[in-house]
């Protein structure tokens, strides 16, 4: 049975499932519109391709530079941030995995996760050695809006926190928090001891949310480059830290790859793809959430970033990987649970063919 996620030993659950669909249905993995995985939907800048053709022919035969100088750089600028702040990474997964380390120290204690939230919080938490704790802090009565009172509940009664995890805009809920609102929670963390390490894998699709400027003793902000650049196989990121000197030190030497740097420091320098992407996606996502929104036995959840989550049949996902249209299943996410299920926003013609499966596979239920 195709699920909507694909599941590791470890019990961390992800989209992009279309070798498992594949399997599942004896069919080809490139024969599905996927929608589990959310990437921009105008692919890779084209200065950025052309920049991953040239180190594939002139800089895979040497190391990278260890201090990736360019490259950081690159994304400090980007991100706007001084260069001395901004530690490259494979992938904003890595960023959470140091954050995480770092935050923890040597002393026991535990790592919040805020919930209904991306479940690589919970391997890193461990990766570090820390206990975890969840706290459902975001619920569908109020659009997944973060309870910051059941935050200050829990930091006032467990003083074992040393970490707190805050995906901005959340992932897969889509909602997002203010940059005043982060600051102030990253304020009520401190003063109970404990770090905050903001996740914004997704803050490109929501720029004035950022904290990246704002990092301190204990406030980490983790960067992911793959989603917004649509390079994903890559995997390019960053954290960003006040002590970068101290975090590498639990860092292999060359993280980060001869194509992967290149093709960072070429996006990061095209000023208008930005612009270009979020005039893109910001009216796709409106016309997808009305449409999700008018359906019969489908309820919308309106969001920040390149993605929505709704809530319909349980079997929606399975009948839709046999129509060739994958999304992703969230009933692993705590939280959530059965129905629940999160689409990317793609380009105009691929969210009509969503919603026209999605009708059909309704109607088909209904007759």
């Amino acid at each position: 049975m195709v699920r909507g996620w694909t599941t590791s030993p470890d019990g961390r659950h992800h989209g992009a499932y279309t070798n498992e669909a594949a399997r599942a249905l004896g069919s080809r993995p490139d024969g599905f519109l996927d929608f589990s995985a959310n990437i921009n939907p105008l692919g890779a800048p084209e200065a950025a391709l052309t920049a991953a053709h040239n180190a594939l022919r002139e800089e895979i035969g040497v190391y990278p530079d260890l201090e990736y100088t360019e490259l950081r750089a690159a994304l400090a600028g980007y991100l706007a941030v001084p260069g001395r702040t901004v530690l490259p990474t494979n992938g904003g997964a890595e960023a959470l995995f140091l954050a995480a380390r770092v935050a923890a120290g040597e002393a026991s204690g535990s790592a919040l996760i805020l919930e209904p939230t991306f479940s690589e919080y919970v391997a890193a938490a461990r990766a570090a050695r820390l206990d975890v704790e969840h706290l459902v802090a975001r619920r569908p009565g109020n659009e997944f809006r973060l309870d910051f009172n059941a935050l200050d509940n829990v930091l006032e009664n467990s003083p074992g926190v040393r970490l707190v995890f805050l995906c901005n805009p959340n992932n897969p809920t889509g909602e997002a928090v203010s940059r005043a609102e982060v600051l102030r929670m990253a304020d009520r963390v401190r003063q109970a001891g404990a770090v905050l390490v903001v996740d914004e894998a997704f803050a490109d699709f929501a720029p004035n949310t950022s904290v990246a400027d704002a990092v301190c003793e204990w406030l980490y902000v983790a960067r992911s480059f793959t989603k917004f650049f649509a390079v994903p196989g890559l995997r390019l990121g960053c954290l960003v830290t006040h002590d970068v000197e101290r975090v590498r030190a639990f860092q292999p030497s060359w993280p980060v790859n001869a194509v992967a740097a290149a093709v960072g420091i070429a996006a990061a320098g095209d000023e208008g793809f930005a612009e270009a992407t979020l005039a893109e996606v910001e009216p796709r996502r409106g016309e997808l959430l009305r449409a999700l929104g008018g359906m019969k036995g489908i309820t919308a959840y309106p969001g920040a970033a390149n993605f929505l989550l709704a809530r319909g049949p349980h079997w929606l996902p399975e009948r839709l990987a046999r129509r060739g249209i994958l999304v992703r299943g969230c009933e692993p996410f705590v939280g959530l649970g059965p129905g629940f299920f999160r689409v990317a926003v793609r380009g105009a013609e691929e969210n009509g063919r969503l919603i026209e499966a999605l009708r059909d596979v309704l109607g088909e239920a209904a007759s």
